[in-house]
C-alpha cells in the first residue's frame, strides 16, 4: 500500500503499476456523469500526471486493512482533497508471492 500511496502523491502512474495489476477494473458511481463508470486500471492510470498535484500539500490520504487472508485482502483508502472526499476499497490478490492490487470501486463527491 505504501507504494500505490506514494503513486497518489507523486502522480506516478509507473509507481502505482509496481501494485497494480494492468488487468485490473476501477468502477464508481460519477455523480457529474450521473452513472456508474467503468474504466480499466490503465485507462485509469491515465490520470496521473506525472507530477505532484499543485494542491499536494493540502491533500489527506489514509488507508486502513479492512480485511486479510493468505491471498486476499481488502483495504479502505479515505481521500480528502481540497475540492474532492471519497474512498476507494482495493480488492488485493496474491499473486506469485506479491500483493497486486486487481480491483478498485470508489465513491466520492466534490466539496462544495
Amino acid at each position: 500500500m505504501q507504494k500505490m500511496m506514494r503513486a497518489f502523491e507523486t502522480g506516478d502512474a509507473d509507481l502505482a503499476f509496481e501494485v497494480l495489476r494492468k488487468d485490473g477494473a476501477v468502477l464508481g458511481y460519477s455523480t457529474s456523469a450521473g452513472k456508474v463508470v467503468t474504466q480499466t486500471t490503465q485507462e485509469w492510470a491515465k490520470g496521473f500526471p506525472g507530477k505532484p498535484a499543485d494542491d499536494e500539500a493540502q491533500r489527506k490520504r489514509s488507508y486502513e486493512i479492512v480485511d486479510v487472508t493468505e491471498h486476499a485482502a481488502v483495504v479502505k483508502v479515505m481521500l480528502d482533497y481540497p475540492a474532492w472526499k471519497g474512498l476507494d476499497y482495493l480488492a488485493l490478490s496474491k499473486i506469485d508471492g506479491k500483493w497486486m492490487i486487481v480491483s478498485k470501486s470508489w465513491s466520492g463527491q466534490r466539496k462544495p
